[in-house]
Protein backbone atom coordinates (compact mmCIF):
# COMPACT_ATOMS: atom_id res chain seq x y z
CA UNK A 1 0.00 0.00 0.00
CA UNK A 2 1.51 3.68 -0.72
CA UNK A 3 1.91 5.53 2.00
CA UNK A 4 -0.03 8.86 2.40
CA UNK A 5 0.74 11.03 5.46
CA UNK A 6 -2.20 11.98 7.92
CA UNK A 7 -0.87 15.47 7.94
CA UNK A 8 0.63 16.92 4.83
CA UNK A 9 2.09 19.43 6.72
CA UNK A 10 4.06 17.73 8.78
CA UNK A 11 7.01 14.71 8.33
CA UNK A 12 6.72 11.49 10.52
CA UNK A 13 10.14 9.62 11.37
CA UNK A 14 9.13 6.54 10.28
CA UNK A 15 10.96 4.71 7.48
CA UNK A 16 7.66 5.04 4.53
CA UNK A 17 7.73 8.51 5.59
CA UNK A 18 10.99 9.28 4.63
CA UNK A 19 11.05 7.51 1.80
CA UNK A 20 7.52 9.41 0.64
CA UNK A 21 8.92 12.54 1.61
CA UNK A 22 12.18 12.02 0.03
CA UNK A 23 10.88 10.88 -3.49
CA UNK A 24 8.49 14.29 -3.20
CA UNK A 25 11.08 16.53 -2.16
CA UNK A 26 13.35 14.83 -4.60
CA UNK A 27 16.23 14.36 -1.56
CA UNK A 28 17.64 11.67 0.16
CA UNK A 29 16.06 9.94 3.25
CA UNK A 30 18.64 10.78 5.50
CA UNK A 31 18.95 14.61 5.08
CA UNK A 32 15.08 14.57 5.58
CA UNK A 33 15.26 12.79 9.20
CA UNK A 34 18.43 14.74 10.18
CA UNK A 35 16.78 17.94 9.02
CA UNK A 36 13.14 16.64 10.85
CA UNK A 37 15.65 15.87 14.52
CA UNK A 38 16.58 19.65 13.82
CA UNK A 39 14.27 21.98 13.19
CA UNK A 40 11.12 19.53 14.29
CA UNK A 41 8.60 17.39 11.81
CA UNK A 42 7.05 21.13 10.30
CA UNK A 43 7.50 20.67 6.55
CA UNK A 44 7.93 24.18 5.93
CA UNK A 45 10.68 24.14 8.62
CA UNK A 46 12.00 20.95 6.89
CA UNK A 47 11.93 22.43 3.33
CA UNK A 48 13.86 25.78 4.86
CA UNK A 49 16.30 23.51 6.66
CA UNK A 50 17.17 21.52 3.25
CA UNK A 51 17.18 24.99 1.17
CA UNK A 52 14.07 23.80 -0.69
CA UNK A 53 11.64 26.54 -2.15
CA UNK A 54 7.60 25.70 -2.45
CA UNK A 55 6.79 22.35 -3.25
Amino acid sequence: MEYVPPDPTQIEAKPEALDFWARTLETDPDKIRRAVKKVGPMLEKVKQELGIAGV
